[in-house]
């Protein structure tokens, strides 16, 4: 592999990169949990209580608060937003490929596979096109529980027991502290992996068990010891947890079979282009049965598993394995990904018909870039402009084109998506009439048929008052003010 070459390209695609996943930050209207989180991290700030968490007003037991305490952080330090709520995904998402890198390094001691793992993670469908830049937790999680993955490891491979035992404790706790019970299998699990690849299984005496406990316990304890009401937190965290596993779907065998069939399916998708490039190349003949990779295949086999078997299993579960998933890439497409690509014309024609779409894009939709500012849009055109001509012209690899693809697919499902969801559900708009008409840190009561989350979180972050379901001198619907 060409070591130097990547090395001297890197900070190009990383920098394309960049720009492609905060593109959007701005223009995309709140999807999926986006406004849950936010609403909960801002009305945790807004009464003063970072333990009991509440929603609208009332207590909300759902999900644990690190998260939430990460989104009030950053908020409270550059201001509330949307975009300042995402940038916690983003942060992490390029925190985690800097940690892939790492992880990478120590394990095949090979710089060039090293800097080719990063790209592979930052390329990873999934993530590029929606995970790694909205403000939802799975980004977040996934370099939480990946940072205590490659510490562990670090620890473990320098002899550290007592220090590794103590520290995948504290990572444990964390993990429960933002996804809740399913922490205590991944890390432990892993850091059991890590014990039989180190021939550690010695290790596991009464005094290192001790530490690990003790790591794990003291953070949850700070937590519960300041929770008003902990028996009916933690119930709520146990039901949320297992309520996709087979027992919680009736344990129907057409329904876990159904699952076990189009789940990898779904899983091929979040991970392209990548699952389709090991296809391509034939990279599977290229597996050898390794140490490290066998520790690799272990780790994303047992974690992978649990969701396997559980039909309500969501794809964004397995975002935890993508890194192992890029390092075990790396080097069996390391070849394949930089092979120098000649005739150039075709990508070149491709990618000027791409940008003269997405012109015709901006122009049928001009009044919402308008309202929300042309800035991000001339910058990803000038950096794709720039970035592209360099990666084409020093850099025409695969790894390079793809990277260039994926800026350019982010940009054109922005340019349409965002405009299309705003026209079909315009919360935001409605929320940025009545914050015109609402005086600054008013008390909202709002009175739905249905509880509109997008439209209270907006509501929140525009009037800088506090929206509630039970009092307020204020009333509002999703009908906007004249």
């Amino acid at each position: 592999m060409k070591g130097k070459e990547i090395f001297k390209y890197s900070p190009l695609l990383g920098f394309l990169l960049l720009v492609a996943y905060l593109y959007g930050i701005c223009y995309l209207p709140l999807r999926g949990e986006e406004a849950n989180r936010i609403l909960t991290a801002y009305e945790m700030v807004k009464n003063g209580d970072f333990f009991n968490l509440t929603h609208l007003g009332e207590p909300y037991y759902l999900k644990p608060p690190l998260f939430e305490w990460v989104l009030a952080g950053i908020n409270t330090l550059l201001g509330w937003s949307v975009e300042i709520s995402r940038l916690v995904s983003v942060l992490s998402s390029f925190a985690s490929a800097l940690l892939v890198y790492l992880f990478s390094k120590q394990l095949y001691g090979d710089k060039a596979v090293a800097l080719i793992s990063a790209p592979v993670f930052l390329t990873l469908g999934d993530l590029t096109m929606f995970y790694g830049f909205v403000a939802e937790i799975d980004a977040f999680h996934t370099l939480v529980y990946f940072a205590g993955s490659l510490l562990t490891f670090w620890l473990l491979r320098r002899a550290k027991i007592g220090l590794a035992f103590f520290t995948a404790g504290v990572f444990t706790a964390l993990l429960f502290l933002t996804k809740g019970f399913p922490a205590l299998y991944h890390l432990p699990l892993t850091f059991l992996v890590f014990l039989f690849y180190f021939n550690l299984r010695g290790s596991l005496s009464f005094t290192a068990l001790l530490g690990g406990t003790g790591g794990f316990l003291l953070p949850l304890l700070g937590w519960i010891l300041n929770l008003k009401n902990p028996q009916v937190y933690l119930l709520h965290l146990w039901g949320e947890s297992f309520n996709r596993t087979p027992l919680a779907e009736g344990g129907k065998l057409i329904t876990l079979l159904k699952h076990i069939f189009a789940y990898p399916l779904l899983n091929f998708k979040q991970l392209l282009p990548h699952s389709l490039f090991f296809l391509l190349s034939k990279a599977w003949k290229r597996i050898k049965r390794e140490r490290v990779t066998v520790l690799l295949l272990t780790l994303i086999g047992l974690n992978y598993l649990p969701y396997l078997i559980s039909p309500g299993a969501r794809g964004r579960y397995i975002l935890v394995i993508f890194p192992f998933i890029a390092v075990l890439l790396a080097p069996l497409l390391g070849d394949f990904l930089l092979k120098r690509i000649k005739g150039l014309k075709p990508a070149i024609a491709g990618i000027f018909l791409i940008l003269l779409i997405n012109l015709f894009l901006v122009y049928k939709n001009f009044a919402f870039f308008e309202n929300y500012g042309f800035l991000p849009l001339w910058g990803m055109v000038a950096a794709l402009t720039l970035g592209g001509i360099l990666i084409l012209r020093y850099f025409p690899t695969l790894l390079g084109l793809t990277v260039v693809f994926l800026a350019l697919v982010k940009f054109s499902y922005i340019n349409h998506y965002a405009p299309w969801k705003e026209k079909r559900h315009p919360e935001r708009e409605v929320a940025l009439r009545f914050s015109q008409k609402l005086p600054k840190g008013a008390k909202i009561r709002y009175l739905p048929q249905w509880v509109n989350m997008e439209l209270c979180a907006y509501l929140d972050l525009y009037t800088e008052g506090l929206v509630t379901r039970k009092e307020g001198k204020y009333f509002v619907s999703r009908k906007p003010p004249e």
